[in-house]
């Protein structure tokens, strides 16, 4: 005979199953501008809510729903504090068999009524566990990563390339420094800022072949800052000019702007930040 599931059990499993999407797509950083460390924090207040949540409730199977909440959620916790910190074999170890433990220790207490709450007292808990959240992201909401992108004035171009379509590509050039500080209490993912450019004086008027790069490379910096850490990175810049526009050596003023839309007399090297508003001034 083939298993039939009702209906209601298949909503259950439903719920639980966006319970799961949800608190992943919390996890991703996509919606909410929050810290690693409160993100996390939050995944643990809500693993803490739901387990409460199932101890004080006796009626079936809403306590089973609550408690299946509970461990997804110790499942994104446990899973985002590996992919967000990286520990090192031992700890992911230590991780595990202790969320083991846990969850066995659980289901022992759990045994013929061993452990209870009341729901007056789960009400309580679960209120203070829900404030301590609400602080928490307060708390967050407080500062964040300080970005500070310093160009020199000039670019300097020196040995050159003929690329055979009439223009000439100038070696990479060191044209700037990003520092990054993170002044906060918490610990915040790195995302560096990008950067585009063009060229403004030349026979075009425009040229869009300029490109920018860090050094050491995004993907090499550092992927989150805790309390008063920083880092730094040189910035590298490559130009491509039509043929004759300026020589070797002959040093072209570098400039920011808010787009390429902007003309010169002179060649000048333009800078154009995706999101100005989060990089602090030299």
């Amino acid at each position: 005979m083939a298993p039939t599931i009702d209906s209601e059990t298949l909503l259950y499993v439903l719920g639980v199953a966006f319970a799961l999407g949800t608190l992943a797509f919390f996890a991703s950083e996509i919606v909410f501008d929050l810290s690693i460390t409160v993100t996390a924090a939050l995944l643990l207040v809500t693993f803490v809510a739901f387990l409460i949540a199932g101890i004080s409730i006796d009626r079936a199977p809403l306590d089973t729903i609550a408690f299946a909440v509970s461990g997804v959620a110790y499942v994104v916790f446990l899973g985002y504090v590996v992919s967000r910190y990286r520990p090192d074999p031992v700890g992911v170890f230590v991780l595990l068999a202790s969320s083991a433990g846990l969850f066995v220790g659980l289901g022992y207490a759990l045994q013929e009524n061993r452990l209870t709450i009341d729901r007056r007292t789960a009400r309580l808990t679960i209120l203070g566990v829900a404030v301590i959240g609400v602080l928490l992201v307060g708390a967050d909401s407080i500062g964040e990563l300080e970005y500070t992108v310093e160009f020199d004035d000039e670019f300097v171009p020196e040995e050159t390339t003929a690329s055979g379509d009439g223009t000439v590509v100038f070696n990479e050039q060191r044209v700037g420094t990003l520092s990054i500080e993170n002044p906060t209490l918490f610990t915040r993912a790195v995302e560096p800022p990008s950067l585009n450019g063009c060229l403004a004086g030349v026979e075009t008027d425009r040229v869009d072949g300029v490109g920018f790069y860090y050094e050491p490379r995004s993907y090499q910096l550092p992927d989150r800052l805790g309390r008063n850490e920083g880092t730094t990175a040189e910035i590298y810049a490559s130009v491509a000019l039509p043929e004759n526009a300026t020589e070797p050596g002959e040093p072209i003023p570098i400039e920011r702007a808010e787009s390429c839309g902007v003309t010169h007399s002179e060649p000048t090297l333009l800078v154009v930040e995706d999101e100005p508003d989060r990089v602090l001034p030299p």
